[in-house]
């Protein structure tokens, strides 16, 4: 059976993304520590669901064992949170995602898969496409552009394959 691990995993995505593994026969391991602001958590009773924080290393460490694929969603993703207080955007977005690529890196994870932001284009002339130069406006998407270089940076130097999803307009089931 195949075992997968995604963070922020009772949040909108990362809830849609549970609900579908489990449809395809997953074993699914779920973190998400319920702080979003003015967000409803879908919990599926059918997961192993864990409520910790992706910034605590120790707390998350031995979630990782035996398992195949990492989706990893967990993020301060409010825009208006992250200018506020960057700090922790910057904590839970570049240290969080560092706490989860070291526990994937250290259980030989087969794939990490990233949710990272549009917002990384800034004011770059449309169409949008991956080789544009960052132009990152405020700290969400500095802290989340950086954790997408920490991503390759595991991939290219600890041999850690990575994808890199760059979400725009996500809306849904849940959706906030």
């Amino acid at each position: 059976m195949i075992k997968s691990l995604v963070t922020g995993g009772a949040g909108f995505i990362g809830s849609n993304i549970v609900d579908k593994l489990l449809s395809l026969d997953h074993e699914v391991i779920c973190i998400d520590n319920e702080f979003a602001d003015n967000e409803n958590f879908y919990w599926n009773n059918n997961a192993i669901n864990y409520k910790v924080d992706i910034t605590e290393y120790d707390q998350i460490k031995n979630l990782f064992k035996s398992v195949d694929y990492v989706f990893h969603l967990a993020a301060e993703s409010r825009i208006g949170s992250a200018i506020e207080k960057p700090s922790n955007a910057f904590k839970v977005n570049i240290i969080g995602t560092s706490n989860v690529l070291q526990c994937s890196k250290e259980n030989n994870i087969k794939r990490l898969i990233y949710s990272s932001t549009s917002s990384g284009y800034g004011l770059n002339n449309l169409p949008n496409i991956e080789t544009q130069l960052d132009d990152c406006l405020n700290p969400y998407s500095v802290s989340k552009i950086a954790a997408e270089k920490i991503c390759k940076m595991y991939s290219d130097f600890y041999n850690l394959p990575t994808i890199i999803f760059r979400y725009f307009n996500v809306y849904g089931e849940r959706a906030p």
